[in-house]
């Protein structure tokens, strides 16, 4: 019962302190973002249009700044804790440090939970939701443009619309590494279970001949779904860990690079262990340093560390595709190391 009650009132600490840093690191974001869009506003959006788009971000932002919330969180809970010598009572009255750690580590599992069912269930959505209301007033669901491959054929798409419209199709043709045909098209349309090409342009050479074609309207057989647009028009890193294994295993059989939605998998994927990690590594921060530390000086620490593992991993991402080597282990090498350095402080001061 005594060690029940020891959970609550750690966890008590802890919830009340990461809710806050949440709230106040997600309202300055969202405040951030809102001055973003006033040029919108300028331009015939209207208010409540944009104040939807940015309340439909809320789930992608809660789940983005998470273990940062948590980490800093629990050095603020397990700090105020710690300065009024209350940590020190509990390893004084018998309880380990191994069951004070256990004692956090379910305090956060709430949070951690949360951030799991918000990264693959409620953000995409509601992150697809606002994608299309800023179309509603920006016009275009998608102008980042993406590349398709047909067997011998190189397609360019440059943007989507949000109704569902692709604007800008340009075909490469090649045969034996030679460049057969070159096709464009003002726009593709969905419908009746296929795509048509309308304004197109052919330039294609034949017997040493260019040959030069228009055509209104056009058939045209690919194998690009209209429920991959969706994705198409979302960054990886907003997409549900089952949309990202998908497009991956697309992108790969069309012979594309699906190194981006690789590493946003592994990173949605490990989120969750190192959230924990670096909540492992907040206690031992605790435990390591004096008594004395001022709560300003925990909570940049915790700034600091969030900052630096995320900046790690952000930099061997991509240096995993530079130098072959697996993006799991881009991602797997900083929890690694925090691991290891959180356990040497913790072992110091046990």
């Amino acid at each position: 019962m005594q060690v029940r009650l020891l959970d609550l009132y750690i966890a008590r600490h802890i919830w009340a302190a990461v809710a806050i840093v949440l709230v106040v690191i997600v309202g300055l974001d969202l405040m951030t973002a809102l001055g973003g869009e006033l040029e919108a506003l300028g331009r015939g959006a209207s208010f409540k249009q944009v104040a939807t788009y940015i309340v439909l971000t809320i789930p992608w932002k809660v789940y983005e700044f998470m273990p940062l919330a948590v980490l800093v969180g629990c050095l603020v809970g397990l700090g105020i804790l710690a300065n009024n010598s209350e940590l020190t009572i509990m390893r004084a009255a018998g309880i380990s440090l191994r069951r004070i750690v256990w004692s956090v580590m379910q305090a956060v599992a709430l949070f951690v939970f949360t951030a799991a069912i918000l990264g693959e269930f409620v953000a995409p959505m509601s992150q697809q939701m606002a994608a299309t209301e800023r179309a509603e007033y920006k016009g275009a669901l998608s102008t980042k443009g993406f590349w398709l491959r047909e067997g011998n054929d190189y397609i360019f798409v440059r943007s989507v619309m949000s109704t569902g419209v692709l604007q800008g199709v340009t075909r490469y043709r090649f045969g034996d590494h030679d460049w057969k045909q070159t096709l464009t098209a003002d726009k593709a349309v969905y419908q009746d279970q296929q795509w048509t090409l309308q304004q197109v342009q052919k330039v294609s050479i034949e017997d040493q001949s260019i040959i030069e074609q228009e055509q209104k309207m056009i058939p045209w057989s690919v194998s690009l779904k209209p429920n991959l647009l969706s994705i198409l028009s979302m960054e990886p890193k907003h997409l549900a860990v089952k949309d990202l294994m998908q497009y991956s295993q697309f992108l790969n059989q069309s012979g594309l690079d699906a190194a981006p939605y690789e590493l946003a998998f592994w990173k949605k994927t490990l989120q969750p262990i190192a959230t924990l990690v670096l909540v492992f590594l907040a206690i031992s921060f605790i435990f390591g340093s004096a008594r004395s530390v001022t709560l300003g000086q925990r909570v940049l620490v915790g700034v600091l560390v969030g900052l630096a593992f995320n900046y790690a991993q952000e930099v061997l991402a991509p240096a995993s595709s530079v130098f072959g080597f697996t993006p799991l282990f881009a991602y797997l090498l900083p929890i690694l190391v925090c691991i290891a350095g959180g356990a040497w402080m913790l072992r110091k001061a046990g």
